[in-house]
């Protein structure tokens, strides 16, 4: 049986290496604080989104076919949760049992595979039952096959079939094996029989029987290993079985927990008056980009309050240039941006009332750093090494973020090197977004048709309003307002 929750074909797998700067993005985006509330102590739900995240689906049909899924999953809250809550329950109850398949005694592996499966078919009961009470209200692939398979696979004639099985190998009267006698009057073909109901296999029912002395040690050994060379087959059997099972609830308490961790910060959004969206994604080769209340999810996480969200609609862009006042929300504007494009590409909700974007080759990020405490090398040096990995792994297609990159030298140097790593970024197809004091830098590409400058509203009492508008940059980021905010007088 196969969950497919996460992908139409083929399992979701937690395993899977994540994509390059993942760490990186984790500490510039502020993705810690998404990734905690998604979670909620769970570790097996960090871990899934976790890995979910930074492995960005790269194909149109594998997006909606997960967007459609969450769809489901945000319709149907209660129900979804109930099915984790089963596969979370299995687990525990397994590891807190004394059930061992990898014993070196053959008996010790029978009897712990026949409790496991006994566990395993109440817990497969449960999931059948929500199956029944809450397929009608499902209408995604993903979860309509699920529940239909559990429908399908685990009838009432399987069920009463199972018990029955698992009953009669679960006998604490004793097992009945056969065997024949060899040429040399020794046992071989030991055979593990099925009694009947009365308890006994028909056709033994007249054998002499004898009984094993309390202190016959040697005598019990050698019973034991006639005993498990008559099991031996079963109880392989048995464990695969279990192991499958196993395996079974395994991925789907994984294949779940995505959902539950998108569940988990909806509610945590919707509790803080914030909006989330399905977005929308167009094919890798365009250039069209288009956002409504846009905010850094992040941000409300720790605010714990509303915050402001940004607008735009952009066509044929390719380059976007960010300027404006000191603290005016370009950095946080920034971090939504990488957020929303990394939540869109794993099949998430974004933090917008509206969004609409390529998919991306994977998303990188190059934000300034604090002084390298060690002085191995100078902060300059450090961007630069940094930028220098960065393009080993950079391709056509692929997001970049810098966030005042190359800043830490004067104003020309800096500017010449932002200009020409830029520029050989979008002629090679790489798109990018770049929040910057460099004004030299910033006008470089007034005269190109395909960048998009955006500047930090700031009103004319030097008030900030936190949003991101079309704008060309400014040759003062009016450091000016901080002073008098900060020593109340004038510069």
């Amino acid at each position: 049986m196969k969950a497919h929750l996460m992908f139409h074909e083929r399992d979701f797998d937690i395993k899977r290496g994540p994509c390059f700067g993942k760490d990186a993005l984790i500490s510039d985006l502020e993705l810690k604080y998404v990734l905690d509330n998604m979670a909620r102590n769970d570790k097996i739900v960090y871990q899934v989104c976790e890995a979910a995240l930074f492995s960005p689906l790269q194909s149109t049909d594998e997006i909606c076919y997960r967007q459609e899924n969450l769809r489901d999953a945000l319709e149907n809250p209660d129900t979804v949760r109930q099915l984790y809550e089963i596969t979370v329950e299995t687990e525990d109850k397994r590891k807190g049992s004394w059930y061992w398949l990898s014993s070196i005694y053959l008996s010790s592996t029978f009897s712990s595979a026949v409790d496991l499966l006994k566990l395993y078919t109440e817990m497969l009961m449960k999931l059948r039952k929500v199956a029944d009470s809450r397929l009608s209200g499902f209408q995604s692939d993903g979860f309509r096959s699920l529940l239909t398979m559990l429908q399908r696979e685990l009838s009432d004639d399987y069920f009463a079939e199972v018990h029955a099985l698992l009953n009669g190998l679960n006998d604490r009267d004793g097992m009945l094996i056969s065997a024949t006698l060899g040429n040399y009057l020794q046992g071989v073909d030991y055979v593990f029989r099925k009694k009947d109901r009365r308890g006994f296999w028909r056709r033994w029912h007249f054998t002499p029987s004898f009984t094993i002395a309390d202190r016959d040690a040697a005598g019990a050994e050698d019973l034991g290993k006639r005993r498990d060379r008559a099991i031996n087959e079963a109880a392989n059997a048995l464990a695969q079985a279990a192991e499958h099972i196993e395996d079974f609830f395994a991925m789907l308490r994984n294949e779940l927990a995505f959902y539950v961790g998108c569940l988990n910060l909806d509610d945590s959004l919707r509790e803080l008056g914030m909006p989330v969206c399905i977005p929308q994604l167009f094919p890798m080769d365009s250039m069209d980009r288009s956002w409504r209340g846009l905010y850094d999810v992040s941000l409300a996480l720790t605010k714990n309050a509303a915050v402001v969200g940004n607008e735009l609609d952009a066509a044929g862009k390719r380059l976007y240039i960010i300027t404006g006042a000191n603290q005016g929300g370009k950095s946080t504007f920034l971090r939504s941006m990488g957020q929303a494009q990394l939540m869109a590409q794993c099949g998430m909700f974004v933090g917008a009332d509206a969004f609409s974007a390529p998919i991306r080759r994977g998303v990188f990020s190059h934000f300034k750093r604090e002084e390298d405490t060690a002085m191995k090398s100078g902060k300059l040096d450090e961007e630069l090494t940094r930028m220098n990995e960065l393009a080993d792994h950079l391709e056509s297609g692929a997001l970049i973020l810098f966030n005042e990159s190359f800043a830490a030298t004067n104003e020309r140097e800096g500017s010449e090197i932002c200009r020409q790593i830029t520029r050989a970024l979008i002629e090679n197809g790489v798109e990018v977004f770049s929040v910057t004091h460099l004004f030299t830098y910033a006008s470089a590409f007034l005269e190109d048709g395909t960048t998009q400058y955006l500047r930090a509203q700031r009103l004319e009492n030097g008030e900030r309003t936190y949003k991101v508008v079309p704008g060309e940059p400014l040759q003062t980021a009016y450091g000016e307002d901080l002073y008098r905010e900060i020593f109340g007088s004038r510069v």
